[in-house]
């Protein structure tokens, strides 16, 4: 099997574009949770090995999101995410924070609960799945 690094925290930046700016100007909060889910299945696929991915996946049971500061065409942001600490039978936290420059603008958490492919249904997070976001 593959190894990958395990990274409990992960981020990226982007530049916002105009194609997620509403009417009001800034950008549109679909566009917030868009890159909430997009940030969580690039950090699992930064660590996961492909053999564990084939065997499971990840639906979202719940968001929540705070808007703190507004964000706007050509700002430069940087996304961040960590794992909860408390994962619980199928299910696990994550949180997600998004920066303009040095400035927290949103922060989410978001519930997640790990699917078997074979099954389609709610499988125990094992020491395997933990394994893939905590280095040992």
């Amino acid at each position: 099997m593959e190894k990958k690094t395990p990274v409990t925290h992960y981020q990226k930046a982007l530049i916002v574009g105009p194609e997620v700016i509403d009417r009001l100007g800034h950008v549109n909060n679909v566009a917030y949770l868009q890159w909430v889910q997009e940030i969580a299945g690039e950090h699992w696929y930064h660590c996961v090995p492909q053999a564990v991915d084939e065997l499971v996946y990840w639906v979202v049971l719940h968001h929540s999101i705070s808007y703190r500061k507004p964000c706007f065409v050509h700002d430069h942001l940087t996304i961040k995410t960590a794992i909860a600490d408390d994962e619980s039978g199928p299910k696990w936290g994550r949180h997600v924070w998004i920066y303009r420059e040095d400035h927290l603008a949103v922060e989410a958490f978001t519930t997640w609960c790990l699917m078997d492919r074979k099954t389609n249904r709610p499988r125990r997070i094992s020491g395997e799945i933990t394994d893939v976001f905590r280095p040992r």
